[in-house]
């Protein structure tokens, strides 16, 4: 996909390719940053080629002025909503060239990449550029879209990978509207997801489940979170948006994470646990709010 910034601006001549977020920006990608978050704006130097809608308060140096195309505006979140709705459309026009195959009860798409030795049961579907590595199993009703998975990656009934994540913005007549989603899913090697599970597919860039990771039923993953290796989560528990969770942490049944927090490595969060702040590495947590108990022992 290309969208030519000269459509927006007439001063500005390149072209985005997509869409990613202000604390991580890729080149030639659109975002949106509030004052709010505006200390992410220095990330900006390690990429070239971005239209930023940048709320009016923020000050802009110049030198990421000569780099990006930075759109000073009352709402930026507003204006980053209806591009991204302009993008989405570009999108399902080229995805409708291509077709579904009907394979053994299942719905597979032409372009999907599936690697030797996969079992896919009957109801499943697998969308348009998804790529699933070697030794899969996609087990009844399992849907897989918008992803790329590594090998031996196990789903379990109903298991839903890849959907549009929860972002909403207000339009100029307080309405609420959804701000598409246009990232996807990377998943690691080793990776079991549970019957029931959502794994959101990114906002502006992608959701991320390293190797090892195991989710436990009825599990929600929201968009843009961050799941180092081997971190098991348990029945009913939910991870917020743009969450990072350390390697070996476990998160105990019906544990909720607010979004946009960090939680180190080894960390035990307990169950039912409400966890509205980030969380230290080695610790034990529990409660609603929850809080620290304890330094988790033996490392």
């Amino acid at each position: 996909m290309q969208y030519d910034v000269s459509r927006i601006h007439e001063d500005y001549h390149f072209n985005i390719t997509g869409v990613s977020y202000i604390g991580r920006p890729q080149s030639n990608t659109a975002m949106y940053i509030n004052k709010k978050i505006s200390d992410q704006l220095t990330k900006l130097e390690s990429a070239e080629q971005c239209l930023v809608f940048a709320e009016n308060s923020i000050e802009i140096p110049n030198s990421l002025k000569k780099n990006h195309a930075i759109l000073l505006v009352k709402n930026p979140q507003l204006e980053y909503a209806k591009l991204a709705a302009e993008l989405e459309s570009i999108q399902a026009e080229e995805d409708k060239k291509y077709q579904y195959i009907y394979s053994n009860g299942s719905y597979i798409s032409e372009t999907a990449v599936i690697g030797k030795d996969s079992h896919i049961e009957q109801g499943c579907i697998v969308g348009h550029h998804v790529v699933i590595g070697e030794n899969a199993v996609l087990l009844n009703g399992t849907v897989i879209k918008n992803s790329t998975i590594g090998d031996r990656f196990v789903a379990n009934e109903y298991a839903v990978v890849g959907a549009n994540g929860y972002t909403i913005a207000e339009n100029e007549s307080g309405n609420k509207i959804r701000i598409p989603s246009l990232g996807r899913v990377t998943i690691g090697n080793n990776v079991e997801i549970g019957v029931h599970d959502n794994v959101s597919r990114g906002s502006a860039g992608n959701t991320i489940l390293e190797d090892y990771v195991k989710l436990d039923a009825f599990v929600h993953i929201g968009h843009d979170a961050h799941l180092l290796r081997n971190v098991e989560v348990t029945a009913g528990a939910i991870v917020g948006g743009y969450d990072v969770v350390g390697e070996k942490t476990f998160i105990g049944l019906n544990a909720t994470l607010r979004n946009r927090i960090e939680i180190g490595d080894k960390v035990l969060l307990g169950m039912g646990a409400v966890v509205t702040k980030s969380v230290e590495r080695d610790m034990i947590v529990a409660g609603n709010p929850a809080r620290s108990f304890s330094t988790v022992s033996g490392g």
